[in-house]
C-alpha cells in the first residue's frame, strides 16, 4: 500500500512540473530571445519564426506528455484495481474456508452432544433396567421378582449359545413370527414374563447406528464412534442383539457393531441367515461374508 502512494505522489510531482513549466513558457521564451539572443521580438519572426507557431508545437508536446501521464495513471488504476479483486478474492475464500471449519466444528459439537447424550441415556436405561421372572423361595412355592436387566440378558445370550451349539441351523429358513415364537418359547422356559422392555432397550442401539450413518461427519469421525459404540457393550449384549435383530427388525446397517463375537460355527449359520457383513469389523467375518456371495 506504501509503494502505491509512492508511486501517485511521483506523477502528482510530475504534472504539476509540467503544468508549471507549460504556465510559464511564455515568460521563459520572451526573456530568452531578448536577453539571451538580444533579438528584437517584432524581428523574432525573420529567423525563428512565429512566436506562436513555435509555442504551439510545445503545447503539442505538452499535451502528448500529459497524455502519457494519463495513460499512466489509468495504468495504475488497472492494477490497482486488478490487485484489489485479487486481494478480496483471497479474503473471500480465506473467509469461505474459516465459515466451512465453524460449520464443521459446529455439526461435530452438535453430533458428540447427542451421541454421548444417547450413550448415556443407554446406560441409565440398562442400570434401570428389571426383568420379571418366576422364581421358587426357600418353601420351593414360586413367586415373581424382578430380575436386574443385565443378568437377564446375559441368561437369555447364553441360551441363545447353548441351542445353536446343539445344532447350528436351528433358525435356518425360520421367517418372520416363527423367529419370535421361538424366541419368546426360550423366555418362558428361562421363567421370564414380559421381555418388552428389553426389546425397548435394544431400540436404542438402532437410534445410535442410524445417528452414526446419517450424521455428517467425517469417515475417520465415523470409525471412531462406532468404535466407542460397539465398547459400551458387553459380548452378552451383542450376542442378544445378534439374536433379536432380524425379528425386530432393528436396523443397524453399516454399524460394525459385532465386534465380540467371534467367527465359529456357533454362529456363522444364523449370521449369514439374517446379517450382513457390514454389520461385523472383523476382517475374517467381512472374509466369510464375501466367499458365500461370490462362491467359487
Amino acid at each position: 500500500m506504501e509503494n502505491k502512494n509512492y508511486h501517485w505522489l511521483i506523477l502528482f510531482v510530475i504534472l504539476i512540473a509540467i503544468i508549471t513549466a507549460w504556465l510559464s513558457f511564455p515568460i521563459f521564451f520572451e526573456w530568452l530571445i531578448t536577453k539571451h539572443f538580444h533579438i528584437n521580438p517584432e524581428d523574432y519572426g525573420k529567423k525563428f519564426g512565429a512566436v506562436g507557431d513555435t509555442y504551439g508545437s510545445l503545447n503539442t508536446l505538452i499535451s502528448s506528455i500529459a497524455l502519457c501521464a494519463v495513460a499512466y495513471s489509468t495504468w495504475l488504476q488497472v492494477t490497482s484495481l486488478k490487485e484489489t479483486r485479487e486481494v478480496n478474492a483471497k479474503q473471500l475464500t480465506l473467509a469461505k474456508q474459516a465459515h466451512d471449519e465453524q460449520m464443521i466444528e459446529s455439526q461435530n459439537a452438535i453430533f458428540a452432544t447427542k451421541f454421548y447424550s444417547l450413550l448415556n441415556f443407554k446406560k441409565d436405561k440398562l442400570n434401570a433396567l428389571t426383568i420379571q421372572k418366576r422364581v421358587k423361595n426357600d418353601e420351593n412355592e414360586w413367586r415373581l421378582a424382578q430380575e436386574p436387566g443385565m443378568q437377564a440378558i446375559e441368561i437369555i445370550a447364553n441360551e441363545f449359545i447353548k441351542l445353536n451349539r446343539k445344532n447350528n441351523k436351528l433358525y435356518i429358513g425360520v421367517k418372520g413370527d416363527d423367529l419370535f415364537d421361538a424366541y419368546r418359547a426360550v423366555c418362558s422356559e428361562l421363567n421370564y414374563g414380559s421381555v418388552s422392555s428389553l426389546v425397548s432397550y435394544f431400540y436404542i442401539y438402532e437410534d445410535l447406528c442410524q445417528l452414526i450413518r446419517k450424521s455428517k461427519i467425517s469417515d475417520e469421525d465415523r470409525k471412531f464412534y462406532k468404535s466407542v459404540l460397539s465398547s459400551s457393550m458387553t459380548q452378552a449384549e451383542q450376542i442378544l442383539l445378534l439374536w433379536i435383530c432380524p425379528m425386530f427388525k432393528i436396523d443397524i446397517e453399516d454399524s460394525e457393531i459385532f465386534t465380540l463375537i467371534a467367527c465359529t460355527e456357533v454362529f456363522k449359520e444364523f449370521a449369514f441367515e439374517f446379517h450382513k457383513s457390514s454389520h461385523f469389523k472383523s476382517v475374517k467375518w467381512k472374509d466369510v461374508f464375501s466367499k458365500i456371495q461370490t462362491p467359487a
